[in-house]
């Protein structure tokens, strides 16, 4: 509870300009449906990884490829980071947490509606990587 605590009280990003997108997005799956925001992020965060990486993005993910999952350093720099991308993913089934719509019982008949409202709300513009409301329903489709 402390570590949560320390998390989400703002400390960490004192001085900084950040966002984090999947929140907003997730928020969004929380409020139509049954999920708890654990298990949502859980969904969503490896797609949004993958979405978001990109030349501009892939030094972030490697370091935490290689910091977090200790993914051995090598010289492509994609390949560390979406290995530290699947043990995220695989770490998060591990556990036993639900990793697609299907197993939330959730189709794509609410995407747009959700990604309008995640956008507007969360403000995705200005996040780590600007979001649109295309690219939102890009990442939930990817989570199907």
């Amino acid at each position: 509870m402390w570590t949560s605590s320390l998390a989400l009280n703002g400390l960490v990003t004192t001085g900084k300009n950040f966002m984090w997108s999947c929140h907003y997005i997730e928020h969004e799956l929380s409020a139509h449906y049954d999920i708890t925001h654990g298990a949502g992020l859980a969904m969503l965060t490896p797609k949004w990884m993958r979405y978001v990486l990109s030349d501009e993005t892939v030094d972030k993910f490697y370091t935490y490829a290689v910091n977090v999952w200790g993914v051995t350093p090598a010289e492509d720099k994609f390949a560390v980071a979406n290995a530290g991308i699947d043990a995220t993913e695989e770490f998060f089934k591990s556990i036993g947490l639900p990793v697609t719509p299907g197993e939330f019982k959730i189709d794509d008949s609410r995407f747009e509606e959700m990604a309008a409202k995640a956008v507007e709300v969360g403000r995705l513009d200005g996040a780590y990587v600007p979001l649109n409301e295309k690219d939102v329903v890009e990442i939930l489709k990817m989570c199907m």
